[in-house]
């Protein structure tokens, strides 16, 4: 695995929301990560939620980098599913 999107997840009206806030990397041991975060989430009821996924293959992309911060903050990334609620 070369890298993961860090996303912050956003709920509205029962959907589920993501923005690309940071990456993570494989340490070179092998034995954890290095995140390198672009922004904070906002808590929700004092809780940070990061999903660390792996990156959308190209083809489910959409346009250019200027294009999808656009689409980040108007809250229109592509659904993911993470299945189940995170405990912190």
């Amino acid at each position: 695995m070369e890298r993961l999107d860090a996303l912050s997840v956003r709920e509205n009206n029962g959907k589920s929301y993501f923005t690309r806030i940071g990456v993570a990397f494989p340490n070179k041991d092998g034995k954890g990560y290095s995140v390198l975060l672009d922004a904070i989430p906002a808590p929700v009821e004092g809780q940070f939620k990061i999903m660390l996924r792996e990156p959308l293959p190209k083809d489910e992309r959409s346009g250019s980098r200027d294009r999808r911060d656009a689409q980040d903050r108007a809250g229109s990334q592509p659904e993911y599913d993470d299945g189940e609620d995170i405990p912190f």
